[in-house]
């Protein structure tokens, strides 16, 4: 903790070893959390980059009730939310606009059973195929463990809204799922 300390007090003076020290420490796990967010790796790394500004900028507010490494998260998530807010219009799809029908039901035990096998970089590229929508309060509700309310505060919806696409983002990701394990038992 003394340390960290240290190390913010050097940010804060504007020590460029110390910043850098900093990003360094942070860049890769900030990375996989916009990686969550952002619609391929470029963009991710764009929002790392501009979230490590804000963090810099923010750094003299930090007041140590959370970890540094949490903070810093909320500062990227944030920036996250903000610029998918800014550059596109958040699209909540309804579940039939998707194609072929979904059966939540049906797709329950074996979809969840074939999630939970998969590696994290799979189900990261499974999330990645999810609408915007969808995976932005997917990733806030089941990574990163807002609540509803929490969410429909940050986004400008209802909490009814937030619920029910968690519950479509849900069995939009059992499908890819399941269809992912048919084309693999196919070819």
């Amino acid at each position: 903790m003394e340390e960290e300390y240290r190390l913010i007090q050097d940010c804060i003076s504007g020590k460029r070893d110390a910043q850098k020290l900093l990003f360094q420490r942070y860049f890769s796990s900030m990375l996989s959390v916009l990686k969550r967010y952002a619609s391929n790796e470029e963009e991710a790394r764009d929002l790392v980059m501009e979230g490590f500004m804000k963090v810099f900028d923010n750094l003299p507010s930090f007041r140590q009730e959370s970890s540094l490494k949490t903070w810093i998260s909320r500062i990227m998530v944030n920036h996250a939310l903000n610029q998918i807010r800014k550059n596109k219009k958040m699209m909540f799809e309804r579940i039939d606009d998707l194609g072929e029908e979904l059966h939540p039901e049906e797709l329950e035990e074996e979809a969840t059973d074939s999630l939970e096998q998969l590696e994290p970089e799979k189900v990261l590229k499974l999330m990645n195929q999810l609408p915007e929508g969808y995976r932005t309060i997917l990733n806030l509700f089941a990574v990163e463990g807002f609540s509803h309310k929490q969410i429909s505060s940050m986004l400008g919806i209802s909490e009814g809204t937030s619920k029910s696409q968690v519950a479509k983002a849900r069995t939009y990701l059992k499908k890819l799922v399941l269809n992912l394990n048919s084309h693999v038992l196919t070819h």
